[in-house]
């Protein structure tokens, strides 16, 4: 586009499968979450714990030097009924290196960067789980 930007629910819908591709298939995550790995972006109700779900997927215009780009910033939960605090922060560092390390290839863009910026975990207000958050942030542009 002219205007340098590429926001499209096309593109956010190939970004977004390529990175839950990427986290359901990393051995860490598959480790924390099991196999088939229990991270999802809302398919299904009630699900076995510990598991993660997307809970936002925000984005907003990116472009620079005339290449017309996205900012897509990615909100991840996990929930974790047992193993405490401990647990639930091991799942979200599982979470947070496949994010790390994932080779995310979306169809018609280019990865410029994506790192995670923010992570946290606490005490759910049942006090009966443990809820932890995850952010990554990601710039795409647009392929040529």
């Amino acid at each position: 586009m002219a205007d340098g930007t590429i926001l499209n629910a096309d593109a956010e819908c190939q970004l977004l499968k390529a990175v839950m591709d990427a986290l359901r298939a990393d051995p860490d995550v598959q480790a924390q979450f099991g196999s088939p790995a229990r991270v999802y972006d809302d398919e299904t109700q009630g699900p076995a714990y510990p598991y993660a779900t997307l809970e936002r997927h925000e984005t907003r215009p990116a472009g620079s030097a005339g290449v017309a780009g996205t900012e897509h910033i990615l909100t991840f939960a996990v929930a974790s009924r047992f193993g405490g605090r401990a647990y639930a922060k091991e799942a979200l560092g599982a979470l947070r290196a496949a994010a790390e390390r994932a080779s995310i290839a979306p169809a018609g863009q280019i990865v410029v960067l994506a790192y995670p910026t923010y992570g946290d975990v606490f005490r759910t207000r049942d006090r009966q789980a443990f809820r932890g958050i995850l952010r990554i942030r990601i710039v795409t542009e647009e392929a040529s």
